[in-house]
């Protein structure tokens, strides 16, 4: 009986969480003004190649669900408890979701990805998830660029306003009514012929590309122009 009822807790917790979430980024998504920059390179690479690999850092989760919604994205959310509720609100703006992890043991959920790419239908992921450290690639999203041929779109937003969860990625929260300017990087290639002691300097330069690309979106977002 005991067992049942932290079921229905569980249960009753996850529900509430998810449409109080739901709630928020409606209320900041129709509030704020947004700004894209670069939103070329996206059409671009999906016109030539079909599918692309969207990679943003694990502090963008909440309000790249709105920003990204219309680019019919295939989510990789972590099978963890705390995915439970991400996974769900996901949902709630109609994307679909692969349960997992391309790293730690994580073969079902790179295999997933891999034929979803090559059927033609474009995936978001965030290299430095489920468990970070933050803004660290892990080598999935290298290695998903490799056996698919598929560029890696580089992706991250800014928000005038905002708050910082005291999580371990500093989760960023957008307030309502803020200015925000969400950037794509240029299409990021890895070769099919990559060695795997080649993995980690990919790693790295993408790491790099997405720290640059933050500094130059928070750079347009407090130039004049916004």
């Amino acid at each position: 009986m005991e067992a049942a009822n932290f079921s229905w807790k569980k249960l009753i917790q996850h529900w509430l969480i998810t449409k109080i979430l739901v709630v928020m980024i409606r209320l900041t998504g129709i509030t704020t003004r947004v700004r894209r920059v670069n939103q070329e390179a996206l059409k671009t690479t999906l016109k030539e190649y079909g599918s692309v690999i969207v990679a943003t850092w694990h502090q963008n989760i909440y309000f790249s669900i709105w920003l990204l919604q219309k680019q019919e994205l295939t989510a990789l959310i972590s099978s963890s408890e705390d995915g439970e509720v991400i996974s769900a609100v996901f949902d709630h703006f109609c994307y679909k979701a692969v349960r997992g992890s391309t790293t730690r043991g994580g073969i079902p959920a790179l295999k997933q990805l891999i034929k979803l790419l090559k059927d033609k239908t474009s995936v978001a992921i965030t290299p430095d998830g489920p468990l970070g450290p933050a803004e660290k690639i892990q080598s999935g999203v290298i290695l998903l660029a490799k056996y698919t041929g598929v560029p890696i779109i580089p992706w991250c937003y800014e928000a005038r306003h905002q708050w910082r969860l005291k999580s371990w990625d500093k989760h960023k929260i957008p307030k309502p009514f803020s200015a925000i300017v969400e950037s794509f990087g240029e299409p990021f290639h890895v070769p099919k012929k990559l060695l795997p002691e080649d993995v980690p300097v990919f790693c790295e330069k993408l790491e790099t590309i997405l720290k640059e690309l933050t500094l130059k979106t928070a750079e347009e977002l407090s130039s004049k122009k916004h």
